[in-house]
């Protein structure tokens, strides 16, 4: 091979590696401009997923979603709570479910009939609650959905408490369902003078049935008054619900205690709230008595409310709180025997829970 013939080669070759140069760098150009595919995104709503390459979380989340695309959820009725469960009324057929969270009984909630498992509670249209005796923080359901309370109080036997009974009024206003004062055991009554606690509620409107579960006085009136609605009854140990119970309907039989004579206080017959038809189409919630009632989110202007007996007094300041203030037509009221005492001072007393000063 030539002189020339070896530059001639040198010079194709080295023109091929240009050219060659060229076309890498061309084609890296255009893999740059090209838009770069999405990434895989973990979606919980599949199920073809393997769970052993998934957190626990996700795994435990794709399960619930399928589980409820699985299971169809039928509506029901809670007649019955205790620890870690609740009896649904559905169709007819009763039904124990496990719960998970808060539920009182009344609740209309949502179930998976092959999990037993409540799911979800709707939302309530009344709600009779009290703070946690163990907690103040805490609220507790006494009652959902229900058309009237019905206060259940004695006037002797355990005796009469007017602060209790003010303290549900209070309750019961807040909770949307409509009151009754229900009077037992009247059968104990020795004078006439025994009813005049009972004057101021009935001078303020509330409706009050005295009767005895006895002797079957007025139990007509309080079957009258309950027909139709759902119901509760919430009161003192030892008032004799359960005894209203029996006498409303015999075939009930009801398990009742007594008051212990050591005391004077009620005993604990029921422990747990249970639902029960009348022949009239009533439904009553028996609860389990309370000693002490806590007021759940209530404010002092509630507390004012909720006294409808002051608003007629006239007081020198706008803002008087009825306790110390000078000039007050509420204190006026009651040093005149307008207001009944015992009202008053079951209103200071709850002033005082609430942490308000001069209470």
């Amino acid at each position: 091979m030539s002189r020339e013939e070896r530059k001639l080669r040198k010079h194709f070759e080295e023109r091929g590696k240009r050219e060659m140069r060229k076309a890498n760098k061309h084609m890296s150009q255009v893999r740059a401009g090209e838009p770069k595919p999405p990434r895989e995104r973990f979606d919980s709503r599949r199920i073809d997923v393997d769970e052993d390459h998934l957190p626990e979380r996700m795994v435990v989340q794709k399960r619930k979603e399928s589980a409820r695309a699985e299971t169809a959820l039928r509506e029901a009725w809670a007649v019955e709570i205790g620890p870690g469960f609740c009896d649904v009324l559905s169709a007819g057929e009763r039904i124990r479910c496990r719960t998970t969270g808060e539920i009182a009984i009344g609740d209309k909630v949502l179930f998976s009939p092959e999990r037993r498992r409540v799911e979800e509670v709707l939302p309530r249209r009344t709600v009779l609650s009290r703070t946690d005796p163990h907690n103040t923080r805490v609220e507790r359901v006494i009652a959902a959905n229900v058309d009237l309370v019905v206060n259940v109080v004695s006037l002797k036997s355990p005796p009469l408490r007017p602060g209790l009974i003010d303290r549900y009024l209070i309750a019961i206003g807040k909770s949307g369902a409509e009151p009754l004062l229900c009077i037992n055991k009247m059968d104990l009554m020795t004078s006439e003078e025994d009813r005049e606690p009972l004057r101021p509620y009935r001078a303020l409107g509330f409706p009050v049935i005295a009767c005895s579960a006895a002797t079957g006085d007025g139990i007509e009136l309080l079957k009258a008054a309950l027909a139709g609605k759902l119901c509760v009854f919430a009161g003192h140990s030892g008032v004799g619900k359960s005894s209203l119970l029996n006498a409303l309907d015999p075939t009930l039989q009801v398990k009742e205690g007594s008051v212990s004579s050591g005391n004077d206080k009620g005993r604990h017959t029921t422990t747990s709230s249970a639902l029960y038809h009348l022949p009239n189409g009533a439904v009553v919630i028996d609860t389990p008595g309370i000693r002490e009632f806590g007021l759940w989110d209530v404010s002092v202007a509630d507390v004012r409310r909720y006294y409808a007996e002051f608003e007629a007094c006239r007081c020198a300041f706008s803002d008087c709180m009825h306790t110390h203030e000078p000039g007050c037509g509420v204190k006026a009221a009651v040093e005149f025997g307008a207001i009944s005492e015992a009202r008053y001072q079951g209103y200071l007393r709850i002033l005082a829970s609430l942490g308000t000063p001069g209470g």
